[in-house]
C-alpha cells in the first residue's frame, strides 16, 4: 500500500537518534522517514497538538493466531473459583450439541482459594457430553474432562517424556499434545481470521512490528495470503516451530524469507514449562512440592540436532527456557556453538529465571534476553511461597542484565498477557501491580529506568531481529512506523503512563489505527 506524504507539527518526538534526541516535526514519505524538523509544505500536515511520538512499539514475543484464536474461547482470564469456571462452562455446553469440544483459556489456580488444581470431578459432572480442553493462563497446562479422556483415549496412568498428567484431569507440558492432536483442525481462511484479529488488536495498541514466537506452516501461508491482501496492518518476524521437522528442512534448502512486512529467519524451541504449573526446571525442587523439580521438554540430543541446523544455516535459534535448570540447559548448548562474541544473535525466550554464571554466559556469547516484564508483575505475589525467598532475586534481572551490556528484547507473550506495551512498559520501570503494590517495587534492584524501559521495545527488539539499520529509531532513511502517544511515557508519574492513550499507529508511513488524532 503506497503511502501518503506528511508532516507531523507541534509535537514531542523522541527519536531515540543520538544526533536529535528529540525534535518537534517530522515527515514522511514513501513509507520512510523523510526529514525532521523541515516540514514540507506542499504534504499533507497533521497537527499533533502536543501529543508524543515515539518509534514504534515492537512487541518481540507474541502469538498473533493465539489471540485470535482464543478471543474466541470461553475466557477464564481472572476467574477467582473452580466453581464459576464449571458455570462458565456449563453455560457454554448449553450452546452445542453433544461431542462438540469446549475450549477454553485464562485459567490460574493461584487465584483460587488453596491454590491448587482442581481434582476430576469438577467439570465431569456439569458437562458429560462434551470434551473440555481449558488451557491455563501460561499455555502450560490443560484441565480436561472425562469426555476429553473417552474420545482421545488418553491413558492417564502412561508415562510421557516432558510431561506429566495431575488428578487425573490436568496435563502439564508434553501431556497436553495427547489431546491437542485430537482438536479440530481449523481451515485455512479461519487462521486468516484469527490472525487478522490478532494483527488488528496489536495496532490498537500501537505495536508496529510483532515477533509471533511459533509458527505452523498453516500460519506462514495464512500470514503472506494476508500481506499480498494488503490485510496485515502491522509487520511479522517469524519463528517457525522446531517441531515442523519437514518444513524447517524446505526454509533450510530454499533460505530466509523476506519480504517488507513479513521475515522469517528463526526457529523456536522449548525446553521447560512454566512457574505458574511448576513445570519450569529449576536446580532445587519448588518450595510448594518438595518432590517436583520441573521438567524438561527435549532430549540434549534432540536440542542439539536443532541447534546444528540453525548455525549451518544461519538460522536464528529463539528457545523457551523460564527456570535456572532450564536456562542453563539451553547455554549449556548454545556455548557449544557460540564460541565467543558473534552475531549469530541467538536468543533465549522469557529468561525468566537466572543464576549470575549464566548472565555471565549470554554475554560472553552474545545472545539476547528476549523478556516480558508483566510476567513478573503477574507472578510476584505467589513467587515466594512457590521458590522461596533464596531464589527470588533470580527473577526477571532486567538491570543486572543490562549492566553487563546483554541486548533485552521486549515483549509480552500475549495472549498470555494482554499484549499491551504500556503494561510491559509500566511493569519494567515499576515492577508493581496496577495497584502500586509493592511500594517501591518488587526486587526493585532490577527497575529499568524511563528510557531504559522505551528502548528494549523499540531498538532492542529492532535488534533481535537484525532490523537496527532501518526500524527503532526516528531518523532519516529509517522505516516510518511510529506509535503516537497522549503522553510522553519517559516523563510523568507512573499511574499516569497506564492511563496515556494510543492517538495512531504508523506502519510504513500508513496511519493503521487512529483514535482522534485528525
Amino acid at each position: 500500500m503506497k503511502s501518503e506524504p506528511i508532516n507531523f507539527v507541534n509535537g514531542k518526538i523522541i527519536t531515540l537518534n543520538g544526533s536529535f534526541p528529540t525534535v518537534e516535526s517530522i515527515t514522511l514519505k514513501n513509507g520512510k522517514i523523510y526529514s525532521l524538523n523541515n516540514p514540507n509544505r506542499r504534504f499533507k500536515t497533521i497537527d499533533l497538538n502536543g501529543a508524543v511520538i515515539i518509534p514504534g512499539f515492537i512487541d518481540a514475543h507474541f502469538h498473533i493466531k493465539n489471540l485470535g484464536q482464543r478471543l474466541e474461547m470461553v475466557d477464564l482470564k481472572g476467574v477467582k473459583s473452580q466453581r464459576e469456571i464449571a458455570e462458565l462452562v456449563y453455560q457454554k455446553s448449553k450452546e452445542l450439541k453433544p461431542g462438540d469440544w469446549i475450549e477454553g483459556f485464562g485459567w490460574d489456580q493461584n487465584l483460587w482459594d488453596g491454590s491448587e488444581f482442581p481434582e476430576k470431578d469438577v467439570l465431569n459432572s456439569i458437562c458429560p457430553n462434551n470434551p473440555v480442553f481449558l488451557t491455563r493462563i501460561d499455555g502450560h497446562s490443560a484441565w480436561i474432562n472425562q469426555a476429553t479422556i473417552g474420545l482421545t483415549k488418553l491413558n492417564i496412568n502412561a508415562t510421557i517424556p516432558g510431561g506429566t498428567i495431575i488428578n487425573e484431569c490436568i496435563l502439564i507440558d508434553n501431556a497436553m499434545n495427547e489431546v491437542k492432536k485430537h482438536l479440530p483442525e481449523p481451515s485455512i481462511n479461519k487462521i486468516k481470521q484469527w490472525i487478522s484479529t490478532g494483527a488488528n488488536y496489536a495496532a490498537k495498541n500501537g505495536i508496529t512490528n510483532v515477533h509471533d514466537a511459533w509458527q505452523s506452516p498453516e500460519i506462514v501461508e495464512s500470514i503472506i495470503e494476508l500481506v499480498q491482501e494488503e490485510k496485515m496492518p502491522i509487520k511479522c518476524y517469524g519463528m517457525i516451530g522446531a517441531s515442523f521437522k519437514d518444513y524447517l528442512k524446505d526454509f533450510f534448502d530454499k533460505g530466509q524469507y523476506s519480504g517488507k512486512q513479513y521475515k522469517i529467519r528463526s526457529v523456536k524451541a522449548f525446553i521447560d514449562g512454566a512457574l505458574g504449573s511448576r513445570g519450569a526446571a529449576l536446580h532445587e525442587p519448588y518450595s510448594d512440592d518438595h518432590c517436583n523439580c520441573g521438567l524438561i521438554l527435549i532430549s540434549k540430543e534432540d536440542f542439539d540436532e536443532i541447534a546444528s541446523l540453525c548455525y549451518n544455516n544461519n538460522f536464528q535459534l529463539c528457545t523457551h527456557a523460564i527456570g535456572d535448570r532450564g536456562n542453563q540447559f539451553v547455554l549449556d548448548t548454545y556455548q557449544k556453538y557460540l564460541k565467543g562474541k558473534n552475531n549469530k544473535r541467538w536468543r533465549v525466550e522469557h529468561a525468566q529465571m537466572l543464576t549470575t554464571n549464566d548472565i555471565q554466559r549470554l554475554k560472553e556469547c552474545s545472545i539476547i534476553a528476549s523478556m516480558q516484564p508483566s510476567h513478573c508483575t503477574s507472578d510476584m505475589k505467589w513467587l515466594k511461597d512457590r521458590i522461596g525467598e533464596h531464589r527470588l532475586h533470580r527473577i526477571s534481572r532486567w538491570k543486572t542484565l543490562l549492566e553487563n551490556d546483554i541486548v533485552i528484547a521486549g515483549g509480552s507473550d500475549c495472549p498470555i498477557e494482554e499484549g499491551n506495551p504500556l503494561h510491559e512498559y509500566y511493569a519494567a520501570v515499576t515492577r508493581q501491580d496496577h495497584d502500586g503494590f509493592p511500594k517501591g517495587g518488587w526486587q526493585s534492584q532490577e527497575l529499568l529506568s524511563r528510557m531504559e524501559a522505551l528502548k528494549i521495545f523499540t531498538t532492542g527488539a529492532a535488534f533481535a531481529e537484525f532490523s537496527e539499520n532501518f526500524r527503532g529509531i526516528i531518523d532519516i532513511g529509517y522505516e516510518a512506523d511510529l506509535t503516537i502517544l497522549s503522553d510522553d511515557i519517559t516523563n510523568i508519574s507512573p499511574d499516569k503512563i497506564l492511563k496515556t492513550q494510543i492517538i495512531a499507529t504508523v506502519v510504513n508511513g500508513n496511519i493503521v489505527h487512529n483514535n482522534n488524532l485528525y
